[in-house]
């Protein structure tokens, strides 16, 4: 209320002062310029091992990229990487230290290419030039091993040029390029070698055959397959080799290296599409730079000196703030944290491209068959700026997922929140209220996806967890300004600030007036096409039983129910349309409580009353439809013809029981606090030393089938539970009797103990981050590098109390 409190009277006060009227909006313009030019570029590639594109350039977008190889055997070139992928067995990639308004580390070793590559990507501070440094060296220098590098830039769209400075291919170790393209204005790259040896053991085989030198081919590539840079790498070194046997040229071994650097022996015509390859000698290491530069910018990036002093600078500041926002003593732990943190960070993409959407297949919900969408369309483009759960396997938005993300991007740049949550925001549809639950956006993002899930489809939804987070985003707003209430300082918008929304309400209150439209139309559409069968419930729920308010997930199967986002967890059996699911419930609270909130910032009090009545007829309903006072739980229900009371429970005692207490639905002074800390507490049941289980150990169904959500240990649940236990018991809930205040206690203290402790075991050992932790033995499993949600280990380290 004090957050509306204010916004209403700042704007008051622009109202009464004709010569500040425009102040409002020239301040939202201003918040928006600098955060857009701080955002500008970085590697938004996300499914490439280092990949830079521009975010909102979508006509005329310069992409670049970066390929590796051992050149000195001919087998080698089967190991080129490009996109991120699990079946490289790398021994270690990602970013050590990331930020992408500042720049960053990517540390890669590659045990099969012989090579260690150190990857830096720094920014001018104005944002608009970029630059990287490429090092590498051998992890065994005894191995006489060439490292060929790669660099790929093409200038997409029309009007839009990329050439060589001097017109022609460059075979010298510095390339110079010159670009211009109409929304990126003109500009200047060059690539240039600082420090190694190219490869000159061998004989040169042409003059255009040879490794001592860097090779430069450019032709024309369209924009939509710039993706399949590999592949026509690749092709045309073919092309090369072939050309080269059937010449007689003479060849040993040592002249390998050199007969695998591409040509252009098709004498394409000089095109928007650059090769820049360098091959050296692994017998010492090696580095170069690319430098990009504006030609309108002031702060060109003028020299590898320049370069060098940028690494610095930002090294220095990423520490800085990473320890300015969290509180990690333990060096090893810190470590962990921060490389967690950064590939959280360098999973943050920019994508482009239409989505394929079936709108015409209808489901017969009585079947529960799996699902084929077989009639799509594209439809678009459209963009969407956002991370991704993992960078090898799950390269693409996801709506459940990216809540989870950004509670935890939350706590190192308020801002950069917004950024993300107004993306997916605006993708809400404004007839129907609609927005994928993944977004599959171009054929280079779809071409990482089985074409079975590429399709999506307007009745199949996920937990709104986006509304989750920007609740959360308000909360900590209103929070701040009670803080400083009385004694608030002006505060100027300044390109480095990450907290700006948090210091000035009416920019977040800008911000939820234009998209309160698309999010009440996205709660329609959610709570509608989610809203469950409850005719038959009424003949046997009558006093505070509220037949609006009761949800199902539509498109749940026999054997999975993957809009719920917990995909095999168990359900009822035989399944039934008229099944209600507790965790359906608990999201639409949350989401009306989100709307709630918004609606009260915007003084919109009809709304406030709307939506506050249907949150407390949801939380209602959880105990007039879900509690069974038999097993003390929230459970799922269905309909049981056979059953004496019809309405038969369905409980499998895990993250769905759970879920009411970790999205703090069930109100403090409940005495069914209680029940929540026994079960979580209940080592014969979800307790572990990796974690709170999934599912029961005692349920019929743990471990069965593909055991996904059926015992593994998930961080995100994992950090709501212990997000809600500090909400209802710091400081010893003072609704609540001793003992169980004790015991809450001691769940949190254990279950955040553990948590850590297991988790940086598993990255002390393996080198990464799980998408989940096994049940039995705590080692990692399911996708490997998944700094997705797994990443709020972070806040469960560096932000939430030791101890309640």
């Amino acid at each position: 209320m004090l957050l509306r409190l204010l916004v209403v009277f700042a704007l008051t006060l622009f109202e009464a002062h004709a010569e500040t009227q425009g102040l409002f909006s020239d301040d939202v313009e201003e918040f928006e310029r600098s955060t857009n030019q701080s955002l500008l570029w970085a590697p938004y590639r996300s499914n490439c091992y280092f990949g830079v594109r521009p975010r909102f350039i979508n006509e005329n977008p310069l992409m670049m990229g970066l390929m590796w190889f051992d050149a000195s055997h001919a087998q080698g070139i089967s190991s080129l990487r490009h996109f991120v992928e699990q079946n490289d067995r790398l021994e270690k990639y990602g970013y050590e230290l990331y930020d992408p308004r500042i720049g960053g580390k990517e540390a890669i070793i590659d045990r099969e290419n012989n090579l260690n590559l150190t990857i830096h990507f720094v920014k001018s501070k104005d944002g608009e030039n970029w630059a990287v440094r490429v090092s590498g060296s051998p992890l065994d220098s005894s191995k006489l091993s060439a490292s060929s590098l790669v660099v790929y830039l093409s200038q997409n769209g029309p009007g839009g040029r990329l050439e060589s400075e001097h017109g022609k291919t460059s075979t010298e170790k510095r390339i110079e390029l010159k670009g211009s393209a109409p929304e990126l204005g003109d500009y200047e790259i060059t690539i240039e070698d600082i420090s190694g040896q190219h490869y000159k053991r061998g004989p040169a085989l042409g003059p255009d055959i040879d490794g001592s030198k860097t090779s430069h081919m450019s032709l024309t590539v369209p924009g939509d397959q710039v993706w399949k840079a590999r592949d026509i790498f690749q092709s045309l070194l073919t092309d090369s080799i072939q050309n080269i046997i059937t010449s007689g040229i003479p060849m040993d071994a040592l002249s390998i290296p050199s007969a695998l650097m591409i040509r252009n022996i098709h004498n394409f015509p000089p095109g928007n599409f650059h090769f820049v390859q360098k091959t050296f000698d692994l017998a010492e290491p090696f580095e170069f730079d690319i430098i990009f530069n504006n030609k309108a910018s002031r702060q060109p990036i003028g020299s590898s000196a320049e370069v060098s002093n940028l690494i610095s600078w930002s090294t220095n500041e990423l520490k800085a703030r990473f320890d300015s926002k969290f509180d990690i003593k333990d060096s090893s732990l810190k470590q962990f944290a921060q490389e967690t943190l950064a590939n959280l960070l360098g999973g943050i993409g920019y994508f482009h491209g239409t989505q394929l959407v079936d709108r015409s297949t209808e489901f017969d919900e009585e079947q529960f068959n799996k699902i084929e969408l077989r009639a799509p369309r594209e439809e678009g483009p459209i963009q969407l700026f956002s991370s991704v759960p993992s960078r090898a396997f799950f390269p693409r938005g996801f709506y459940w997922d990216e809540g989870f993300h950004m509670l935890q991007v939350m706590e190192y740049d308020f801002d950069l929140v917004l950024e993300i949550l107004q993306s997916w925001f605006l993708l809400i549809e404004d007839d129907s209220g609609w927005v994928g639950r993944e977004l599959i956006l171009g054929s280079e993002a779809r071409s990482k996806v089985p074409e079975e899930f590429q399709v999506q489809n307007p009745n199949i939804a996920n937990p709104p967890t986006l509304l989750l987070c920007f609740s959360e985003m308000l909360t900590r707003a209103q929070e701040f300004q009670d803080s400083i209430a009385g004694g608030a300082e002006e505060s100027s918008i300044t390109p480095s600030s990450t907290e700006e929304l948090l210091k000035r309400p009416e920019l977040l209150m800008s911000f939820a007036e234009k998209v309160y439209p698309k999010l009440l139309k996205h709660y329609e559409w959610w709570t509608g096409s989610q809203r469950g069968f409850t005719e038959e419930y009424s003949e046997v729920l009558q006093d505070g039983f509220h037949p609006n308010e009761a949800f199902r997930w539509v498109g749940r199967t026999f054997t999975h129910c993957l809009p719920s986002g917990l995909d095999d967890y168990p359900r009822a059996q035989p399944p039934d349309v008229a099944e209600l699911h507790l965790d359906a419930l608990s999201w639409a609270g949350i989401m009306s409580r989100s709307m709630k909130q918004i609606a009260d910032v915007l003084n919109m009090a009809d709304e406030v009353d709307k939506f506050s009545k249907i949150e407390q007829n949801i939380i209602e309903n959880l105990d007039t439809i879900h509690w069974n006072a038999d097993q003390k739980c929230y459970c799922d229900v269905t309909i049981d013809d056979d059953f004496d009371e019809l309405r038969r429970f369905v409980c499998h005692e895990g993250y769905v029981t759970l879920l009411p207490f970790a999205l703090k639905l069930v109100p403090r002074d409940s005495d069914k606090l209680q029940h929540y800390v026994e079960l979580m507490g209940d080592t014969d049941k979800l307790f572990s030393d990796f974690g709170v289980l999934s599912l029961s150990k005692q349920d019929e169904y743990f471990e069965t089938g593909e055991a996904y959500w059926r015992g593994p240990v998930w961080i995100n649940m994992n950090y709501l539970l212990l997000d809600s236990l500090l909400y209802y018991f710091q400081g010893g809930g003072e609704n609540q009797d001793t003992a169980t205040a004790e015991r809450a206690r001691a769940v949190y203290s254990d279950l955040r103990k553990n948590l850590i402790a297991n988790m940086h075991r598993v990255w002390s050992e393996k080198g990464y981050v799980y998408e989940n932790y096994n049940q039995r033995t705590g080692n990692g499993s399911g996708v490997q590098h998944f700094t997705g949600w797994s990443a709020l280990i972070v806040n469960i380290m560096g932000r939430l109390p030791v101890t309640l």
